[in-house]
């Protein structure tokens, strides 16, 4: 019994520091960890898209549509000299998600969503750090959500970017309006879900019906990023 109670004890603890302690991991790879969880795991999915109809699971998408899906999407950091734009996915990255997400997306079950946890190191320098990009995606109506947490989150401690258990240990992502400092930014071909008639703009939606709109435009090498003042925000 005392047995008992401490495995129940230490179960409540670590769903309490973790709020995705129960996800089920599909399949991962050394920087991209894929794995499925509830709809309840996702506060107020049932209040804000109460209009929706069921999801539409499993989904067929090949490598290169992958890529005209997420590979222009930018966003924006608050820093201290100003605004910092960026590519969300790294061209390495970029070409990882494309590989296994299509595998995912195969398998996912009709009643889950997909919790996608990327890690990689842009700089790949002996004094830069890998970055954690978090995000939740379900197909629905016709179109592809990808809800955003944490994007390009520093991992300062390098034992945690090489433990899995830990690196995809990630803070809740909500359907929400709040801001982290970070956030998609607007484009040609970005479209924004809405949460009490305003766009949430870490929740981007890809019209599957209009699969021609998306279209991935090569990015040149060793492009730098856009650093902006007050006046001139992405």
């Amino acid at each position: 019994m005392v047995r008992i109670s401490l495995v129940l004890l230490t179960t409540i603890s670590f769903s309490g520091c973790y709020p995705y302690f129960f996800k089920d991991r599909m399949f991962r790879s050394e920087g991209m960890g894929f794995f499925t969880i509830d709809i309840s795991d996702l506060s107020d999915f049932d209040k804000v898209l109460k209009n929706s109809s069921a999801l539409e699971h499993p989904v067929q998408l090949d490598q290169a549509k992958i890529k005209d899906y997420f590979g222009n999407l930018r966003y924006s950091k608050r820093s201290s000299v100003g605004y910092f734009s960026d590519f969300v996915f790294s061209d390495h990255e970029l070409d990882l998600l494309a590989r296994d997400l299509p595998f995912a997306l195969k398998n996912l079950p009709k009643d889950k969503l997909l919790l996608i946890i990327s890690k990689y190191d842009d700089t790949q320098s002996v004094i830069s750090f890998d970055e954690v990009t978090s995000c939740i995606l379900w197909v629905g109506e016709g179109r592809i959500n990808l809800l955003f947490g944490r994007i390009k989150r520093e991992l300062v401690d390098r034992d945690a970017a090489l433990d899995f258990d830990r690196w995809t240990r990630i803070e809740k992502i909500r359907l929400t309006h709040g801001s982290d400092g970070t956030e998609i930014s607007e484009g040609e071909n970005v479209d924004f879900g809405q949460v009490d008639g305003l766009p949430l703009r870490k929740w981007v939606v890809f019209d599957m019906k209009n699969p021609s709109k998306y279209k991935f435009l090569p990015r040149k090498q060793y492009q730098p990023v856009k650093l902006t003042d007050e006046n001139d925000r992405p």
